[in-house]
């Protein structure tokens, strides 16, 4: 029980949870208190005697609630109006700076009252709001791939170290030089957690920006968020070095802790977390003694980092890194606590931490910043130097790993963004008494610049159209020979299935050429259902019932165990909308760094492959998308017959290439290429449609005699290893002058081959294609591929169309431009 002293006249205690000692000089509060208010009566009939209800501890924090929830979401709401794109954690901070000033404007009224009482009333809100916090760092590990830094490679590695270490480095250099001339009024200790932390780029900082801008699930979000979780692996090596030589013996101890803690996480708790996905069927929810056993653990983390001297919220974090993200459990923690938590619990820490600025000492500063000199104007010189030289290395580092300029620009510009977890750790560091309340006001108040003028500048220079473009080349043509092919293969209905396995065996992986086959079953969200992604890897169909995708399970399974050798196989089921299947598609490929997307073209043909009997305008648009944005090479596949008769013994099948020499062709020409390294069964034809030069000019005419001869264009892309099998590849050039030239020879060996491969845009700009192009049906397709395709062309071959990945790289001029 807590002791206070009252005055005399102070009576009637009881009623409101206290009780009088003899003397009646102190009463003590009784555990639990009355949480609820008496009501409005209780002041009328009581007068001075009686309490206010927000006085009571539960109204009170009703009304905080309130009131920060209507002032964030009301800014949230005009700045979308307006156009502006600025982080909704933002809106908090705004809150907080609103209702803390307008408290002070009368230090005794009642609305002084309730958000900053003078009496000992237990702080109910700013402790929901610190376990807001646990919360949101928690759900924001769980949502984190902590593989992604290593996936991404030298780069993030890279971009990351020296986004960090050059600018701590250069803040110690000023920090002694401004020693040694002796004009500091900072703190020792100050001035190191300022370097610090304006030299780390925090993983959950950038998280919330990029997701807030909706560029989280992108390239360009997967390469800032590598380089921040980079700079906090740093960090954290980083503060126990410093524990170690600062604090000595307990520094150790501390270091010794939190290795066992890191240790437990990946040995046992991790295993756990799998054998709980295991136990879980398909499609099923995860058990509520799961959820709340995990969530107890994140306390007891807290807890446990406290205990031995460090900040308690990292503790949470490191737990929520050893879940495993997505469906079913990481994405079950985030759809039960997610939303409740931003929208109630976790704008109080926000807010109330920004109600303790001190800006009327921040107001009498400012004549001494245009003096240079003060407080301010050191804190303010220190953070805007460090910033600056951030800024500058983040930009080069990125560059000089060929991002476009804007894009680095763009990428110096996030990995600068301060937010939640610095906004966190100078409050801890105010409570701890490491820096001073003035400090405090300085610093919030420059994260809250940071996080409104940050977001703006971003927009000015990124263009979030391209969000699942790489910088990388990720297509068929770079792979080596022997090199694995890693390939999305993606599947909409049962019927899809036979002709995507009939694609594989026809791509022949063999020792020389292996393959990794990743399979993507796509389902249709229907009523109230939520969205899934299910790894048939780690979860397995509930006891006596059957897969949503069993078919597609069964079938894909004996393919791999036929071709065990040189073939990988993962297979994975998305429920989704129609109008978000793109994404999904897309983002499959991107965070797992495929080099060939597969889909299955739209229509499907009847069983002797003469009629169509489907045909589905929602597919098209699915494919058309992922076209649109694929971070990869994309083959658009229409199934008229099998590839490779197997059940025929001594079968030879027959593949035409179209190659008229653009970047699609190449890639064409490689998966071709591809399919009949090693099989024998399989003989290539490569036709090349040149233009008629019997009424061209002189010098045209020389131009086109020059021409290089197709086999040595062709060995000159695929390399020596084209001349392997070579008595099974034929070279041939036809001329024509328009495109029903192109089309009548099509015409004529259309019933000669099994498989016809084109590139998307083969012929574009050519006689091959001139006259054709206007009568196109689908354009997702090119011209050669839509006639092939067509209803009206005499075969029952089979067409792959391909389109090479676009990806963004910058010239010697430094422009953007996708190749």
């Amino acid at each position: 029980m807590n002791q206070r002293h009252v005055p005399m006249d102070y009576l009637d205690v009881a009623r409101r949870g206290y009780k009088k000692d003899k003397n009646a000089s102190l009463f003590c509060e009784t555990h639990p208190f009355m949480l609820n208010s008496h009501g409005v009566w209780e002041r009328l009939s009581l007068k001075s005697r009686g309490m206010s209800f927000w006085e009571y501890p539960l109204p009170n924090l009703e009304i905080i609630i309130f009131s920060t929830y209507i002032l964030w979401r009301l800014f949230d709401f005009s700045c979308n109006k307006l156009g502006l794109r600025v982080p909704r954690f933002t809106y908090m901070l705004i809150a907080g700076v609103i209702l803390g000033q307008t408290c002070h404007l009368n230090n005794s009224s009642w609305l002084h009252n309730i958000f900053f009482p003078d009496d000992n009333r237990p702080k109910v809100a700013e402790t929901l709001g610190a376990f807001g916090f646990l919360l949101y760092w928690f759900l924001k590990g769980v949502t984190m791939d902590a593989g992604m830094a290593l996936r991404m490679g030298k780069k993030a590695g890279v971009i990351g170290f020296s986004t960090m270490f050059v600018p701590l480095i250069c803040g110690n250099f000023m920090f002694r030089w401004r020693s040694r001339r002796g004009n500091i009024s900072l703190l020792t200790t100050e001035y190191r957690l300022i370097i610090f932390l304006q030299s780390i780029s925090a993983f959950t900082s950038v998280d919330t920006l990029l997701k807030d801008l909706k560029i989280k699930h992108s390239e360009f979000g997967r390469i800032a968020l590598s380089g921040a979780m980079v700079t906090d692996m740093l960090a954290f090596i980083i503060s126990f070095l410093n524990a170690m030589h600062w604090e000595g013996y307990k520094g150790v101890i501390q270091t010794l802790c939190a290795c066992l803690y890191f240790a437990f996480m990946i040995y046992a708790v991790r295993p756990a977390m799998y054998w709980v996905i295991q136990q879980t069927p398909e499609g099923r929810p995860v058990k509520d003694i799961y959820i709340y056993l995990i969530l107890a653990l994140a306390f007891l983390s807290f807890k446990f980092f406290q205990m031995i001297g460090l900040f308690g919220a990292a503790g949470s974090f490191v737990l929520g890194l050893t879940v495993p993200d997505g469906y079913p459990l990481g994405a079950v923690l985030v759809q039960k606590f997610e939303s409740f938590n931003l929208g109630a619990i976790f704008p109080l820490f926000g807010s109330v931490s920004m109600m303790q600025l001190d800006l009327s000492w921040l107001l009498r500063e400012c004549g001494s910043l245009v003096r240079r000199e003060g407080e301010l104007y050191e804190v303010v010189s220190f953070i805007l130097f460090v910033n600056t030289i951030k800024f500058i290395t983040s930009t080069v580092a990125a560059f000089a790993f060929k991002m476009p300029l804007r894009d680095s620009f763009a990428l110096a510009l996030v990995l600068n963004n301060k937010g939640i977890f610095e906004l966190a750790y100078f409050t801890y560091a105010v409570e701890i008494k490491r820096i001073r309340p003035e400090i405090f006001t300085v610093l919030a108040t420059f994260i809250l610049l940071n996080s409104i003028f940050i977001p703006m500048a971003l927009e000015l220079v990124h263009d979030p159209t391209k969000r699942f473009k790489c910088y990388q080349k990720r297509n068929l043509i770079i792979l080596k020979k022997g090199a694995e092919l890693q390939s999305l293969v993606c599947i909409y209905k049962p019927d899809h299935i036979t002709s995507m396995i009939n694609l594989l065996v026809g791509l022949n992986p063999s020792q020389d050429s292996p393959m990794a086959c990743n399979i993507l079953h796509l389902i249709e969200l229907v009523g109230q259902a939520s969205p899934m992604f299910i790894s048939h890897q780690l979860q397995q169909p509930e006891p006596g019932s059957i897969s949503c995708s069993d078919s597609v399970i069964t079938s894909f399974r004996r393919f791999h165990k036929e071709f065990f050798d040189h073939t990988s196989l993962d297979i994975f089921t998305s429920v989704s909308m129609f109008k978000h299947m793109h994404e999904d598609i897309c983002w499959v490929a991107l965070s797992r760094s495929l080099s060939l997307i597969l889909l299955p073209f739209h229509r499907i043909w009847s069983v002797d492959r003469s009629s169509v009997i489907s045909n589905d305008d929602k597919l098209r648009m699915i494919n058309i998308n992922v076209l649109k944005r694929a971070p990869c090479s994309v083959g658009i596949f229409i199934y008229r017959k099998p590839i490779i008769e197997s059940h025929m013994s001594g079968y030879h099948s027959k593949i035409c290439l179209i190659f008229n020499g653009g970047k699609d062709d190449r890639e064409a020409l490689a998966i071709a290429h591809r399919m009949r390294l090693t099989e024998k069964r399989i003989s290539l034809t490569i036709i090349r449609f040149i233009p008629k030069f019997l009424e061209m000019e002189n010098q045209e005419l020389e131009e086109t005699i020059q021409m290089v001869n197709l086999e040595e264009t062709v060995t000159n892309i695929i390399g020596d290893s084209v001349h392997e099998n070579d008595d099974c590849v034929t070279y041939i050039d036809k001329a024509v002058s328009d495109g029903s030239e192109t089309s009548k020879i099509l015409r004529g060996i259309a019933h000669d081959f099994d498989l016809f491969i084109v590139g998307r845009g083969s012929g574009v700009g050519t006689e091959a294609t001139s006259g054709i192009t206007e009568w196109t049906e689908f354009d997702e397709l090119g011209p050669l591929g839509d006639l092939l395709a067509s209803r009206e062309f005499p075969s029952r071959a089979s067409v792959l169309v391909v389109k090479k990945q676009e990806y963004i790289h910058h010239t010697k001029s430094q422009k953007w431009i996708s190749k």
